[in-house]
């Protein structure tokens, strides 16, 4: 009996090197669709430098906005010839899709790390490709999660590995520079902010194309997920998500009470209740 070899997902290095050459093609329209969303964090780190900080935090908040709308973006960018403008159109056409994914896709992993954290992460790297096969494949919701956890069922630890790669190598870029750029700036917070926003023009589109690559490598090891119905623990993600949820509103309720007994606005408890009257004041 001939045992058949699994195929490989993309080498490291490989996966390295594809990404950056799709991310040379694709520079000018990844560029210019990042540069949006970071021109409004760096005047935000810019005011945070010069002016008190509250009014630093309205642009720095359009751009975080803007930045969620972005990623999406970027992965239409990668498709062929499609420009800056037009990736922003499709973007935005499929904003409520893509809301409802990202949300839901937030809620089943925080309930995943709620289930003692070993799920969390397993649900993460499940998840991983759900934004690109809902951009390219169409399918939203539970169904994208679906196929994501399809693609990289029996490629886990490699998944999750080269994922670790990356981010790694990106922690190690962001500090080196970020260091630098608050030594500069005389230690200021804003400083090493305004060095990271700068880094996301050439961070962002890279690691969209980083995992796109990634994506297309799992795409053509299963090519018979794409055609197929999803598959797989529905009642699991969904209970999941409401456990993502009344984990959150619970941990909210804790955070708040806590900070209202740090502040002395609730008195906390006695363990012991009061009598309204001392033992002392007992005639014998």
């Amino acid at each position: 009996m001939v045992v058949k070899k699994q195929a490989k997902v993309i080498s490291i290095r490989d996966l390295f090197r594809e990404s950056w050459n799709l991310y040379r093609e694709r520079v000018g329209p990844l560029t210019k669709i990042i540069l949006l969303p970071v021109a409004f964090l760096v005047a935000g780190d810019l005011l945070g430098l010069f002016a008190p900080s509250g009014l630093a935090s309205l642009p720095a908040f359009i751009g975080t906005i803007i930045s969620l709308l972005s990623y999406l973006a970027l992965i239409f960018a990668l498709r062929g010839s499609v420009q800056f403008g037009e990736a922003y159109r499709m973007a935005w056409k499929k904003i409520w899709s893509y809301g409802w994914l990202t949300v839901l896709s937030g809620f089943v992993t925080l309930g995943g790390f709620f289930m003692l954290v070993i799920p969390g992460i397993v649900f993460s790297t499940w998840f991983m490709f759900a934004i690109y096969i809902f951009a390219i494949e169409g399918d939203k919701g539970v169904n994208a999660l679906l196929k994501s956890r399809e693609y990289v069922r029996g490629y886990w630890w490699p998944v999750f590995g080269r994922q670790i790669v990356f981010v790694l190598a990106v922690l190690v870029v962001v500090l080196v520079l970020g260091s630098i750029g608050s030594a500069l700036t005389g230690g200021d917070e804003a400083g090493s902010n305004l060095v990271g926003d700068l880094l996301a023009l050439v961070i962002a589109p890279l690691a969209i194309a980083y995992f796109y690559v990634l994506y297309g490598s799992l795409k053509s090891l299963k090519p018979e997920v794409a055609s197929r119905p999803s598959q797989g623990p529905r009642g699991l993600f969904y209970f999941s998500a409401v456990l993502g949820v009344l984990g959150l509103i619970a941990l909210i309720v804790l955070i708040i009470i806590g900070a209202l007994l740090f502040s002395g606005v609730l008195e906390q408890p006695s363990i012991l209740p009061s009598s309204g009257f001392s033992p002392y004041q007992l005639k014998l």
